[in-house]
């Protein structure tokens, strides 16, 4: 059954049409974001949005040009109040993210992935968690420069990134044996990197709890969003993309959220950190009395719903080719841990008896995920295993005790697509089949396409054969 929209608050609206009154401002830019998680925008005059707006939806475009032909009908814009934020770099311009809704039934688009990560709460709720907080640590490079040579494809690779860091370039700032977390003047993109966590924090109204260079040595950045409700985490590393790219294009810089762009290093993660409350005093993974990491038996019924579902998540988790070369050179264990970071599920304890940091780690991302899909699949598969009490094993570094043995992970794209066509009951409820009969098929044609481009790599071992 298609979910009405939701109803707003009054109050939520009659704040934003007061701001763009009172701040001189003359444009909404509307975000919003198709399949792959990429974002579009179209950009209204303060003239058009008024109090319907936020309850009928506002026609701006022909979404069809996003999401193609559909069943359900006319697409509009339906804005969510509760991200209005200024742009510093247009003065005169607020964003607000926008749902899709269907005009004349005033119901949610299915292909919107938005609504699949709504859908997820609402399954929550029904199981009797109130609140899903996920924390997100996601990392990005950040270059001088990158430039496409795109008229000559034919003749080899043609895209060319330097950086005042890189082992290859002429500067004495190069962090090839520095390793990782460097400190200025090595750590070159600080003052950049604080730039986009401040303008997170001042302008979007979300926080970051901490920044540093990545663990790759050439300019890579990493950043820790604060933990959020679901839809809303996903909001923030779409925010943080937003950002960085606009701001390293204001310098002309070039920042890549891309899982792989730098042979030999270990390449872009995006780190999951979930949390199930029953209540606001009642964190379901954590247990004071247990000896292991202090987690409780349901937290360990998570972590066996992901590990069973490890490699169809991988499609929402790793979601393009290039993801599976990060994964070559960055490999995870397919087992859980409360000391090992190379486990693809993690459980934080560096503090004893604190509820409030008890998370499950999920280890087996990348920044070029779709995090409302990303995101809602993996609590899907936790919340899954506590329903099934799926039993993960024991942790990897207990010897002499039985060991979980997990599914391994995808090797590719079409392995990963097989994976969740074998096994996708568990999403069942979460994402519409509408949406996920496209996204399979996206993901397939992009399989197809990365085996018909010639790498720099196979030139040099194979043009001898």
């Amino acid at each position: 059954m298609v979910k009405p929209a939701q109803v707003v608050t009054l109050s939520a609206i009659d704040d934003v049409l007061k701001y763009i009154a009172t701040n001189e401002i003359r444009w909404i830019d509307f975000q919003f974001f198709d399949v792959k998680g990429l974002m579009h925008r179209v950009s209204v005059s303060n003239r058009k949005i008024e109090e319907a707006s936020f309850g009928n939806g506002m026609y701006a475009a022909d979404l069809a040009e996003v999401f193609g032909p559909n069943d359900q009908g006319e697409l509009v814009l339906l804005p969510d109040p509760d991200t209005l934020a200024r742009l510093p770099w247009e003065p005169a311009t607020v964003r607000l993210v926008c749902d899709i809704l269907v005009a004349i039934k005033k119901e949610r688009f299915l292909k919107d992935p938005r609504y699949v990560a709504e859908r997820m709460e609402t399954n929550l709720s029904a199981a009797g968690i109130k609140n899903a907080l996920i924390g997100t640590e996601v990392d990005c490079y950040l270059f001088d420069t990158a430039t496409a040579d795109k008229t000559t494809r034919g003749r080899g690779t043609g895209l060319m990134m330097d950086s005042r860091e890189a082992k290859w370039g002429p500067s004495p700032l190069s962090n090839e044996n520095r390793g990782a977390y460097v400190a200025t003047p090595y750590d070159s993109m600080y003052a950049a990197r604080t730039q986009i966590s401040e303008t997170m924090e001042d302008s979007f109204g979300m926080l970051v709890d901490s920044h540093k260079h990545g663990r790759s040595p050439t300019a890579q950045q990493t950043f820790e969003l604060a933990e959020r409700g679901l839809k809303s985490a996903a909001d923030a590393v779409n925010t943080l993309k937003f950002i960085t790219k606009n701001l390293a294009t204001a310098v002309n810089a070039s920042a890549t959220f891309m899982p792989y762009p730098v042979d030999g290093e270990r390449g872009n993660a995006l780190n999951m950190a979930v949390s199930l409350w029953k209540t606001s005093d009642q964190n379901v993974f954590y247990e004071g009395k247990e000896e292991y990491g202090q987690l409780s038996q349901t937290g360990r019924y998570y972590i066996g719903g992901l590990l069973e579902h490890a490699a169809a998540l991988s499609l929402f988790t790793a979601p393009t080719p290039n993801s599976y070369r990060r994964l070559a050179a960055d490999s995870k264990k397919v087992g859980w841990s409360a000391t090992r970071h190379d486990c693809l599920v993690f459980v934080p304890h560096a503090k004893k008896n604190i509820k409030e940091t008890k998370r499950v780690v999920y280890a087996g991302g990348d920044p070029s995920a779709n995090p409302y899909l990303a995101y809602s699949a993996v609590v899907a598969a936790g919340l899954d295993g506590i329903k099934n009490k799926i039993d993960p094993g024991d942790p990897v570094e207990v010897e002499g005790k039985k060991a979980r043995v997990a599914k391994e992970l995808p090797m590719s794209l079409h392995e990963a697509s097989a994976a969740l066509q074998s096994d996708v009951k568990f999403l069942k409820g979460v994402v519409p089949v509408e949406l996920m009969g496209d996204f399979i098929e996206l993901k397939e044609r992009q399989h197809r396409e990365s085996l018909k481009g010639v790498t720099s790599l196979e030139l040099q071992k194979y043009y001898n054969v």
